[in-house]
């Protein structure tokens, strides 16, 4: 159980200048302990940099530091893609945020390969990593029920673990109520950064059909383009609770996706199984058909979205809940 004092530090470990889920989660995170009053809450950016903090994320209250003491009274915030700082601080209160669990082998093996020129170093760096050991102070948080299955499967019990799932931009709550579509913007949405192959499959197979990528524009700019269509396509691998999928039912788009990562999971993407697809060459046509039969009947499909929009739209104040319940015991 994490112990938090007024002599603790919260210090949240944070990749600079990076505009993704993850970091935006950790900012989230710092700003939503300082609106519940908790004291001495930083990012720490590794590596650290100048302007470390993108200016998307201004709308998020934070202060940043550039040290961190080993203390037992302190409380490291630690995404899973920086887990060699786990044996870093032993004397800390560690906490390892599951935002990403994909990354976590990828960049460990990465790291692990990359000191392997020398036999010594190998073993040093192998010593220095976080291999789900039951280390004394070191929590977990799982962002997605796929995460918490993730952490099942390397041996943690369930009663250890919480889940503190972040939420959406706050450009993407306002006047959910009162969306406005043009039945007519038949434009298919998608990020070009996930499901590269599967998408441009998708795209060559449907040249009758405009697709418009989500991408270079801030969060305004996004959900002002997303609350004017009506679907959302997505086939990427979604190791944790993609935030473009959550903005895009917030704004009422409806959503086709594939099965990869959280998205195989319904309390990950509330959604029927009719909107998910295993691609394939030959499921295309079947996709294709799905996506026209969506645009020209739009209103009949949006109804299926209702829960998923409604648990997203409660995601910042369950967040908020979890974490009264974990820091303001």
């Amino acid at each position: 159980m994490i112990t938090y004092t007024e002599q603790s530090s919260i210090i949240i470990f944070c990749p600079p200048n990076s505009v993704t889920g993850g970091p935006e989660a950790l900012h989230q995170l710092a700003d939503k302990l300082h609106c519940l009053d908790i004291k001495n809450v930083f990012m720490h950016y590794i590596p650290q940099r100048k302007n470390a903090k993108p200016e998307n994320y201004n709308v998020y209250d934070t202060n940043e530091t550039d040290t961190v003491e080993d203390k037992p009274e302190n409380i490291l915030i630690i995404p899973e893609s920086m887990t060699f700082l786990v044996k870093k601080y032993p004397k800390s209160q560690r906490v390892i945020w599951w935002l990403s669990v994909d990354f976590y082998k990828i960049l460990m093996d990465h790291r692990i390969k990359r000191q392997s020129i020398f036999t010594k170093l190998f073993y040093q760096q192998k010593d220095k990593e976080y291999y789900f050991e039951h280390l004394p102070n070191v929590f977990q948080w799982a962002q997605s029920y796929r995460s918490s299955v993730y952490l099942k499967d390397h041996g943690i019990p369930s009663g250890q673990i919480d889940f503190v799932c972040d939420y959406i931009n706050p450009s993407f709550l306002a006047n959910t109520e009162a969306i406005q579509k043009d039945l007519t913007n038949k434009t298919i949405l998608y990020n070009p950064r996930k499901g590269k192959k599967e998408i441009s499959q998708l795209i060559k197979a449907s040249p009758e059909l405009m697709w418009t990528p989500v991408q270079n524009m801030n969060a305004d700019q996004i959900q002002e383009m997303m609350a004017k269509s009506l679907l959302y396509v997505d086939f990427g691998e979604n190791p944790g609770r993609d935030k473009m999928l959550r903005e895009s039912v917030s704004q009422d788009c409806c959503i086709i996706s594939g099965r990869n990562g959280s998205s195989a999971f319904y309390e990950d993407l509330m959604i029927p199984e009719a909107y998910k697809f295993s691609f394939s060459e030959e499921k295309i046509p079947e996709i294709i058909a799905k996506i026209k039969d969506v645009l020209e009947n739009y209103p009949k499909h949006i109804s299926q979205f209702i829960n998923y929009k409604k648990m997203v739209l409660n995601e910042e104040i369950a967040f908020e809940e979890k974490l009264k319940e974990i820091f303001k015991k």
